[in-house]
């Protein structure tokens, strides 16, 4: 499969809805900045887990001009070259590094949510865009058929059988369907603009949409909801945020044990080498990081009550979605068929009436205008089947 634009203009003139989810999904500059994020918090994870660098000292004391007295460096001074190391108490370390690779995992889950979004977006203005161009050949052939009557009359008129009136009537017909098929093709031209601006693409005029708008699916089954509520990026986002508030929490009941810093070296004081060695100890009474702590907790309750929100949202999400989306397939499945074969019938036998003189022109023009607007609502109503699947898709965690 091609995945850039102009390759793709060269090597195939057609594109596929999942086509468009994959050439989005590879061509996105969010996508493509939130994948760097990923990077950055990689980076950030691999410092949190270092040690401590250990630090040399080199120190001189009691130097002085020899001003008045004489002075001699090597046994009136005191000389330091010692090392110096930070232990980290109560599991620092580790639990930084606990806390960057939740954040990776956080940046993970961000760019998972990031790309459904745009599957959904791209998928929206696809069928969008399919749609506009069947309403507009929907039109063109009814503006074709139109053009026949109205050619017709001209004839009849011509040999003195029909009033002229009626060829005004016809031809006034043919330009108002002509109007509506104009736009039809301006909105099909817009909408396909759209979707490569969805895509993050060139537009390309040569490119045809072959989704099959007028097939209908299976029907989706949505499974146990539990499981397609878990399975949401939202909710795993979300459910990750609690992962990272709880081991921040974590890091910072860490931080409050304090981190003993132990030294030794080497001392040379009045000509005589000798050993230092040390420990020093922040004393914890005033600050035991308390406020972090308190802080941090707050942050792990908060993270757990917008879970429980976030899944009661998704659910009601999925029942709307799937009820929207039961509703448009029964419209689709058992009415618009019955109105299409009846709007077609009624303007055939319309028709042959009108040929043989026993109907006038009116009802000949109701029924072809009956005949378009059936038509222009079985595929607008199709349009919105598949915008419905895609929003149920998408609240069941199934996109990209």
């Amino acid at each position: 499969m091609v995945l850039t634009a102009s390759s793709l203009a060269i090597a195939q003139t057609k594109l596929t809805p999942a086509d468009a989810v994959r050439l989005a999904l590879d061509k996105n500059q969010f996508l493509t900045a939130a994948a760097n994020r990923i990077d950055s918090a990689r980076g950030q994870a691999l410092q949190a887990g270092l040690k401590p660098n250990t630090r040399l000292f080199l120190q001189v004391e009691n130097a002085r001009p020899p001003v008045s007295s004489p002075f001699r460096y090597e046994s009136d001074t005191d000389n330091f070259a010692y090392l110096s190391r930070v232990f980290e108490a109560g599991g620092k370390r580790q639990r930084r590094a606990e806390l960057g690779q939740e954040n990776v995992k956080g940046a993970e889950r961000s760019l998972d949510l990031q790309r459904a979004q745009v599957a959904v977006q791209v998928l929206n203005a696809y069928w969008n865009a399919a749609g506009a161009r069947r309403l507009a050949q929907v039109l063109g052939d009814s503006l074709a058929v139109l053009g026949r009557t109205v050619e017709y009359h001209r004839i009849r008129v011509n040999e003195g059988a029909l009033p002229e009136a009626d060829l005004l009537r016809v031809q006034l017909e043919y330009q108002q369907v002509a109007i509506a098929h104009r736009n039809a093709e301006q909105d099909a031209k817009r909408l396909l603009q759209l979707l490569f601006r969805e895509i993050g693409a060139e537009p390309d005029t040569a490119i045809e949409l072959s989704g099959d708008l007028l097939t209908i699916d299976p029907p989706i089954d949505p499974g146990d909801l539990d499981t397609a509520i878990d399975r949401r990026p939202d909710v795993k986002l979300v459910r990750q945020s609690t992962e990272q508030a709880q081991a921040n929490l974590r890091l910072q009941k860490a931080n409050a044990v304090p981190d003993p810093e132990a030294l030794f070296g080497y001392k040379r004081t009045m000509g005589l080498n000798t050993t230092v060695a040390g420990l020093q100890i922040n004393l914890p009474f005033n600050n035991r990081n308390q406020g972090a702590i308190a802080a941090a907790a707050a942050d792990v309750t908060a993270a757990g009550s917008t879970l429980r929100a976030a899944r009661i949202a998704a659910r009601t999400e999925i029942d709307a979605a799937l009820g929207e989306y039961r509703q448009k397939r029964d419209l689709v499945e058992q009415m618009l068929p019955t109105l299409s074969n009846q709007a077609n019938e009624t303007r055939r036998i319309a028709d042959a009436v009108y040929r043989e003189g026993a109907s006038d022109l009116l009802r000949l023009l109701d029924a072809e205008r009956v005949r378009i607007q059936a038509e222009t609502q079985q595929v607008r109503s199709l349009i919105d089947l598949r915008l419905a699947s895609v929003s149920l898709q998408s609240a069941l965690g199934l996109l990209p």
